[in-house]
């Protein structure tokens, strides 16, 4: 097996390529750092191993020396070891520094490129590197060269300040009042127009236009934000606006399991947030001994009240033909989930427990048999109404959600303290009790949305704060609560 030097790309995880897709599905270590998308990190086995090594400015976890060292170490034990970095690996992300240490030790490895920030981040901006106009070249420049590095200092700066077309500077937010002097000194005029785009590639990004001048003054004021590329040339004078959706710049947290959350979270991003997701908790299997499986297929009436209860049943029976009665799904999602395993359900609710109740109500007679395959700790008001009607009602747990850590919440947390947070979505009651324990309360001003009135009621209980309660249990309902943030 080899080290991978993969580039994770910037901003959303849609960003990230098929073949680094493939290389963290496969991965039995991940090196990462802090500016990759925390959420890239669930596509990695159960079974992986998380590095965080990432740098903040003046703070490192690790030092190139000893991530050098890691990589080295990892790769000797023969699995498959993933280095991802946000942008591209070669391009100032110090992966050519590391493929010659792991080629010094003899360590195979080999690159997956990424959308480097200073292409990718201006294209979501609007603002076109190359232009027939008035840029036929880019020059991609780092700003905060290696420390001690003084020779040929005078020809680096006057070598990029005489570069034509677009200049890009990398990491040059916290000295760029010394290189915008620099630049100056060595030919850029004073007016050239010049552009910043912070968090290029997420949906929070944003883009200042100015001159260089204009942004040296406010480099000297403290008022440039990091991390930003910063564009010098005619091009910043090109002012494009890519169609934005309704949930722009917004920061979400998706409190539900994997892979829903991850789902939910890149449909929102389409719509142009920035979503987070936070599978606070996983199925673990529950096997019903022979009666209870007997009664799933026997049943007058078998009730499916979740996806995952769903795509526990061709496991729990093995034989769907033995399905000898009707099933009812408690909506959409479960009714897609039983599609893909070959089932057709007979009547699909609402998608909320207060509808599947009153479904059954409408449906079942008295002495008929029904049986509920689902979560150990699931609502029982459907339960209580098939009873209600006089019918057999049976419960067979054959999964329950138990806690499982969430690779990159450290990532997250950092985000969201520098760029706030202003939704949590609540999927269950347990994962707000879930939440709860291991991460508090949301930060201030946080909005929270609940998906129904139980997961509401918990959430007030928990938390102390009146949820936004979504109208239907869907990806409608959702957009509609998060629209009143917006409001």
């Amino acid at each position: 097996m080899s080290v991978y030097l993969v580039g994770a790309g910037c901003g959303s995880p849609g960003l990230l390529t098929r073949d680094a897709l493939e290389c963290v599905s496969a991965a039995r270590h991940i090196v990462y750092d802090r500016l990759i998308h925390p959420d890239i990190l669930q596509l990695a086995p159960s079974s992986c191993e998380f590095h965080l090594v990432g740098k903040k400015e003046r703070n490192h976890t690790m030092g190139q020396d000893e991530i050098n060292d890691l990589l080295v170490s990892l790769g000797r034990t023969g699995e498959t070891v993933v280095r991802l970095k946000g942008g591209d690996p070669f391009v100032f992300g110090r992966g050519g520094e590391e493929a010659e240490y792991l080629e010094k030790y003899d360590i195979p490895w080999r690159a997956i490129p990424g959308i480097t920030s200073a292409l990718g981040g201006s294209l979501l901006a609007g603002l076109p590197t190359t232009h027939r106009r008035n840029s036929s070249s880019v020059t991609m420049a780092t700003a905060h060269r290696r420390c001690g590095v003084r020779e040929n200092d005078d020809a680096y700066w006057r070598d990029i300040a005489s570069s034509p077309g677009t200049l890009a500077l990398y990491m040059g937010t916290s000295n760029f009042a010394e290189t915008a002097d620099l630049l100056m000194a060595n030919g850029k005029p004073p007016g050239a127009l010049s552009s910043v785009v912070h968090w290029g590639g997420w949906a929070r990004a944003r883009r200042m236009d100015g001159t260089l001048e204009g942004f040296a003054l406010m480099a000297r004021a403290r008022e440039l934000p990091s991390p930003s590329i910063i564009y010098i040339g005619d091009a910043s004078g090109i002012k494009l606006s890519p169609e934005a959706g309704p949930m722009r710049g917004m920061q979400v947290a998706v409190c539900r399991p994997y892979p829903e959350c991850w789902e939910t979270g890149r449909a929102l991003e389409r719509l142009s947030a920035d979503c987070y997701g936070l599978p606070l908790l996983s199925l673990e299997r529950i096997d019903p001994d022979e009666s209870s499986i007997d009664s799933i297929a026997t049943a007058d009436w078998l009730v499916l009240t979740s996806p995952r209860g769903a795509s526990r049943l061709a496991e729990v029976l093995g034989d769907m033909r033995r399905i000898k009665g009707r099933i009812v799904s408690i909506g959409k999602g479960t009714s897609e989930m039983l599609r893909r395993i070959g089932i057709i359900s007979d009547m699909e609710s609402d998608g909320s427990g207060k509808g599947l109740a009153e479904t059954l109500k409408n449906v079942v007679s008295p002495g008929e048999t029904v049986v509920f395959a689902r979560n150990e700790r699931a609502s029982d008001e459907a339960v209580t109404a098939s009873r209600s009607v006089g019918a057999e009602a049976r419960i067979v747990s054959t999964y329950r959600m138990v806690p499982r850590e969430v690779p990159g919440l450290e990532v997250m947390r950092e985000q969201w303290a520098s760029c706030g947070l202003d939704a949590v979505v609540f999927g269950s009651s347990e994962m707000a009790r879930e939440y709860s324990e291991r991460l508090g309360r949301p930060p201030k001003g946080t909005s929270l949305v609940a998906w129904g009135e139980k997961c509401a009621n918990s959430v007030r209980n928990i938390f102390g704060i009146d949820a936004v309660v979504m109208r239907t249990p869907d990806m409608d309902g959702l957009i509609r609560a998060l629209a009143t943030r917006m409001e």
